[in-house]
C-alpha cells in the first residue's frame, strides 16, 4: 500500500510539473485559451532558420498552448487523477487546486478564504422607508456537508462562520432588514442542498432559500415546494477546476405560488446567482429583477450603495459567507 502511494504521487507530481509547463499563468484553469503570437504569420519551419530566436520561441510557445494535444494531455491525466479520486476514502488527489479540493467520492469542496472573526464596529447598514433588505450570507459547503470530508480534512477544512453569521445579524435585524438563515435551514434536514461536483447550492437548495424569500417580501406565511421533475445537469466546478465531465440527474422543485404583483428586486451577488444556478425564468416569475456584481457594488461609496438601495422594493444581498466578512461587509463601513 506504502509503495502504491508513493508511486501514484510521484504520478501525480509529475502530472503537475507537465500541466505547469502547459498552463498560462493567467488563466491557469481554461484549457481553450487561445493565445496570439503579435502577428506572427510565419509557420515554425521557417522561423527555425530564421535569426530572430525571440520570434521562433513565441511560435512554438503559441503552437503548444493552441494544441489539442495540450488539451488531451490535461483531460487525460484529470481523468487519470480521477479514477482514484471517486474510489478514495483517505485522500484528496487535487492538494495542488488553489480553489478547490476533494472529499468522500470525489464531493468537490471550496478552499475557505479566512477563518477569523469579524469587527462590526463601524459598519453601518441603514434602514430605508419602503425598501425590505434580505441578507443572504451563502455557508461553505463543508460547514453543511462535513460528513462529506476525509477524517483527515474534518479539522482543517471546516471553518464554522456560523459564529460570525449569528453576530452580524443579531446586530443589523430589524423591520426592513431580514435574514435568511441558511444555516438553520440547510442543518434542519439530512436533504442535499449542494451539488456533488460543485461548491454551489442545487435546485432544492435554491428553491428552499427562495421559499423564504417571497415569505418575506410577499408578506405570506404559507408556502410548500413541489417536485417538478428531473433533469440532468453538469457540475460545473468540477468541470472547469478539476476537467471532469461529470452529468447527473437532479431533482427538479417549484414554489406552490403565483405572483399577481412581481416587485422590484435588486440581486446583489456573486457566482451563486449565476444562470446555470439560478435561473432568470424562475425569479421573473415573482419578481422584476435587476442585477449586479459584487465587483461593482463593493467600489461605490456608502453613500452612493444608500442611494442604490432605495430604487428598489426589494434588495437581495447575496454573497459567500468567508468572502462577504473577509471584504465585502466594507462597503457598509461608515
Amino acid at each position: 500500500m506504502k509503495t502504491f502511494i508513493r508511486t501514484f504521487t510521484c504520478l501525480a507530481l509529475l502530472g503537475v510539473f507537465i500541466s505547469g509547463i502547459f498552463f498560462v499563468s493567467e488563466d491557469p484553469y481554461s484549457i481553450n485559451k487561445k493565445q496570439t503570437n503579435l502577428g506572427e504569420t510565419r509557420s515554425v519551419a521557417e522561423l527555425v532558420f530564421s535569426t530572430n530566436r525571440l520570434e521562433l520561441k513565441d511560435k512554438i510557445e503559441t503552437t503548444i498552448l493552441n494544441s489539442e494535444v495540450r488539451n488531451l494531455t490535461l483531460k487525460t491525466l484529470a481523468s487519470f487523477i480521477w479514477k482514484f479520486q471517486e474510489q478514495s476514502k483517505l485522500l484528496d488527489y487535487q492538494f495542488f487546486n488553489t480553489e478547490i479540493f476533494y472529499g468522500i467520492g470525489g464531493e468537490v469542496f471550496p478552499k475557505y478564504t479566512t477563518c477569523s472573526f469579524y469587527n462590526f464596529k463601524n459598519i453601518v447598514i441603514n434602514e430605508i422607508d419602503g425598501t425590505k433588505i434580505i441578507f443572504l450570507l451563502m455557508p461553505l459547503k463543508q460547514e453543511i456537508e462535513s460528513h462529506r470530508l476525509h477524517k483527515l480534512q474534518t479539522d482543517s477544512a471546516v471553518c464554522s462562520n456560523s459564529k460570525n453569521f449569528d453576530i452580524f445579524k443579531s446586530e443589523f435585524q430589524n423591520d426592513s432588514i431580514k435574514f435568511v438563515d441558511i444555516y438553520e435551514i440547510f442543518n434542519s434536514n439530512d436533504k442535499r442542498f449542494y451539488e456533488s461536483g460543485d461548491t454551489h447550492w442545487n435546485d432544492l437548495g435554491v428553491k428552499t432559500v427562495f421559499l423564504e424569500i417571497i415569505k418575506i417580501s410577499h408578506n405570506l406565511t404559507e408556502l410548500e415546494l413541489q417536485k417538478s421533475g428531473t433533469l440532468k445537469e453538469n457540475n460545473l466546478v468540477l468541470k472547469r477546476l478539476g476537467l471532469i465531465d461529470k452529468t447527473v440527474l437532479q431533482n427538479q422543485f417549484k414554489i406552490n405560488f403565483e405572483s399577481n404583483e412581481n416587485k422590484k428586486l435588486l440581486i446583489i451577488h456573486d457566482s451563486y446567482f449565476e444562470k446555470f444556478y439560478v435561473s432568470e425564468e424562475f425569479v421573473n416569475k415573482y419578481f422584476d429583477p435587476e442585477y449586479l456584481n459584487w465587483s461593482k457594488f463593493q467600489n461605490m461609496s456608502k453613500s452612493e450603495a444608500d442611494n442604490l438601495l432605495k430604487e428598489y422594493e426589494v434588495v437581495i444581498i447575496e454573497s459567500s459567507i468567508d468572502t462577504f466578512f473577509e471584504e465585502r461587509v466594507l462597503v457598509f463601513r461608515k
